[in-house]
């Protein structure tokens, strides 16, 4: 009995401390965003191009190119299309592709149709998702053809020609007032530097850039220096620092290398390190609403010149001067060789990104 006692006074003091010896603590559970996606049926067209976001209107103007349409979609607050209609812009030909909304005119929206040569301001007509859009100005492109991107500063629209490999400066108040900036293949977007006030624009296909001043209006070619290690600059915009813009790269490789244009022209680049982001062929980028803050850039790459590419949609990181990437957080898009073309932001948790060959407006939507 004795034996009996002392094993299990044995057996128990083991037990007792086998989980006296097993502590629990609560740990830490801060964790990144959760990535909503939803990609968003359009009409089929063979490509699909830009976006634009009707300020507080909870509607989206996208252009089609291969058919000239004009797709007016209502989203909710998960981004989702709740009803659309399409509109006819001119003719099938007519390559309907920039869309720019205007300060000048304040709820207007500038379009360009490339094959008619010519710059159109519309009503959207967001009150009716039914109204047709209203054509308020047409200005013929004086000197010129294919006009791209359109962009307006003031009174003025910059414009990427390019089927002539050209930038227009144009009055849109006074169309005689204009200027015209002949450059190499083929200039795409068109932006202002922050600091220097000139303009510039990617020649994509020539791998350089052009540098417009508009006070003694001189243009001067930029190569893209070897040392960025890549080919092909495009998605230009203004932002912290200078004119920044991304390097896609060829059809068999991509760059993931975006920059920035300095104040003096320096080209200041920076390489991806990520898995998936080091060879991204990068093609669009738009910065955060809060990039002031939180100091970050966000980055489309697209299979449009190289079909084995990934279309994904990355944040970049930086620290707090601009001068070193502190972060990468990738996003693979469900639909692959989409040929994702443009980004936007239109609130702090909401993007949308265009699939050009897919007929879909991808939501890209991020909550903690």
């Amino acid at each position: 009995m004795r034996a009996t006692v002392r094993s299990f006074l044995s057996v128990t003091a083991f037990l007792a401390s086998s989980v006296l010896a097993v502590t629990v603590a609560p740990v830490s559970n801060d964790r990144g965003p959760t990535i909503h996606i939803i990609e968003n049926a359009l009409p089929t067209a063979p490509q699909t191009h830009e976006v634009v976001s009707i300020p507080n209107k909870n509607t989206l103007l996208i252009s089609q190119f291969s058919n000239s349409v004009l797709v007016k979609a209502q989203v909710d607050d998960v981004g989702q299309i709740t009803a659309l209609t399409a509109f006819q812009i001119s003719t099938p030909t007519s390559e309907l592709h920039g869309l720019a909304l205007s300060k000048h005119y304040p709820g207007k929206v500038w379009l360009t149709l490339q094959a008619d040569n010519l710059l159109v301001l519309i009503d959207p007509m967001v009150h009716s998702l039914k109204s047709a859009p209203k054509v308020i100005k047409v200005i013929k492109v004086p000197k010129g053809k294919g006009p791209h991107y359109v962009g307006e500063y003031g009174d003025d629209l910059w414009v990427s020609l390019k089927d002539s490999s050209a930038v227009l400066r144009i009055n849109h108040v006074n169309t005689t007032d204009y200027d015209h900036y002949q450059g190499v293949s083929h200039p795409i977007f068109v932006a202002q530097h922050p600091i220097n006030k000139n303009f510039y624009s990617g020649e994509d296909d020539s791998n350089k850039i052009i540098k417009i001043e508009p006070t003694t209006k001189k243009a001067t070619q930029i190569d893209i220096p070897a040392s960025m290690g890549g080919t092909t600059p495009v998605g230009m915009i203004s932002g912290p620092k200078g004119v920044w813009f991304a390097l896609l790269g060829s059809p068999t490789e991509g760059t993931g290398t975006v920059g920035f244009i300095g104040e003096n022209d320096e080209i200041v680049p920076f390489k991806l390190t990520s898995p998936l982001g080091q060879n991204a062929a990068l093609l669009h980028l738009v910065f955060d609403l809060n990039a002031d803050r939180n100091k970050s850039l966000w980055l489309l790459s697209s299979s449009i010149v190289n079909s084995k590419a990934l279309d994904m949609i990355i944040k970049v990181t930086f620290n707090d001067d601009w001068t070193r990437i502190v972060g990468e957080e990738v996003s693979v898009l469900p639909t692959q060789q989409n040929q994702a073309h443009r980004i936007i932001q239109t609130a702090p948790d909401q993007l949308y990104a265009t699939e050009l060959a897919k007929s879909k407006l991808v939501s890209f939507r991020t909550t903690k």
